[in-house]
């Protein structure tokens, strides 16, 4: 929708309202770091997790290292680091 609004209109918005649906950690990233967006949105909250996938819980942070531990052990890479 905001593409066609600037290629349509000519808008570009500075700050976007929107649903739930749009608090992914991944469309907020493409608000806020390719877009430059503010965005006025509920953030999906995935922290306490029932579907086999590890919740922020079960995690261990590491402050010596800068790293994230998984029940097992393992260390967690992080995007940049893959």
């Amino acid at each position: 929708m905001m593409e066609r609004s600037l290629e349509r209109f000519d808008l570009y918005p500075s700050r976007l309202i929107g649903d739930s649906s749009y608090g992914s950690a991944e469309m907020l990233a493409w608000l806020v770091y390719a877009h430059g967006i503010g965005p006025h949105v509920t953030v999906s909250d995935k922290s306490a997790r029932t579907d086999g996938i590890f919740s922020r819980d079960d995690l261990t942070y590491d402050h010596a290292r800068d790293v994230y531990r998984c029940p097992s052990g393992k260390v967690l890479l992080r995007p940049e680091r893959w």
